[in-house]
């Protein structure tokens, strides 16, 4: 669905953000793209729409060339991007009015608009806000208004720059877990992340460092390279150091990945003795 050709961009003349990036990014899948401060995995995802154009290099979506002016709005049609910041999203003083933004700005008609409003505001289990007053809910409900104004849209590509960073715990919680029914549904999804144990629940994770695609591969791969990890200046999940350690302490644990797959390899290796 996405292929990024050796992809290279500039802020400024001395600084490569990006550098040699290829990646292909296959239709329905769930990809992670996670960094430090400053690896550059925001610009990336900024190129996926023409928000960005590289300096050099290319990036085609279906087929469309970001930058080719005549193919730009047809890819922003398919590639929604909801952002860090839930307030800077949200343009209006109505749940179902923000919602309805991106729609009518589109052209789709009034009749159609009201059903995508109504469905994406189910889909982020928000449609009893409907009426209410933005600023007056929580981050995260404002975050799912966002989302909901982008499903509205009906893209094919949701790309999540941070969207879960300025977020607590269960404000985070709530979406992955949207952006994990989203992909259920046949939606492909771009999570630009800085918490790795939200990267565990991708299908791959692209790890960059310093503008560099270090490491692509799945989540139980990525985090086999714990030390890697640290000098590029990540963690890994909570779950995996605690198996890492019980691993390094003489339990059979290597392959777990979340809580309840290493609390089985917990309880099968006392059975067991090993």
């Amino acid at each position: 669905m996405i292929q990024i050709r050796n992809v290279n961009f500039s802020y400024s003349s001395d600084n490569d953000v990006l550098k040699d990036i290829s990646l292909d990014i296959r239709d329905g899948e769930f990809l992670a793209i996670v960094g430090h401060n400053g690896s550059g995995k925001s610009t990336l995802a900024k190129t996926i729409n023409g928000l960005i154009l590289p300096t050099s290099g290319e990036v085609f979506v279906n087929g469309l060339h970001t930058a080719d002016e005549k193919s730009i709005l047809d890819i922003r049609r398919q590639v929604g991007m909801v952002f860090q910041n839930p307030d800077n999203q949200i343009v209006t003083t109505v749940v179902e009015e923000d919602v309805a933004f991106g729609p009518e700005n589109l052209g789709i008609p009034q009749s159609e608009i009201a059903e995508r409003v109504r469905t994406a505001l189910e889909a982020v289990d928000m449609l009893q806000y409907a009426r209410s007053a933005p600023h007056m809910l929580s981050g995260g409900q404002k975050q799912r208004i966002a989302i909901a104004g982008v499903l509205a849209m009906r893209p094919n590509i949701i790309v999540f720059d941070e969207a879960t960073a300025m977020l607590d715990p269960d404000g985070r919680n709530e979406v992955t877990g949207i952006m994990k029914r989203l992909n259920s549904r046949g939606i492909t999804i771009i999570m630009i992340t800085q918490y790795m144990e939200e990267a565990a629940i991708a299908d791959r994770v692209a790890v960059l460092s310093n503008g560099e695609l270090k490491l692509l591969d799945t989540p139980r791969e990525i985090f086999k390279h714990g030390d890697m990890l640290r000098d590029m200046r990540l963690d890994v999940p909570p779950v995996v150091a605690i198996r890492d350690m019980l691993f390094a302490g003489g339990m059979d644990v290597s392959d777990a990945l979340t809580v309840e797959e290493l609390a089985r390899k917990i309880v099968q290796c006392i059975g067991t003795g090993k």
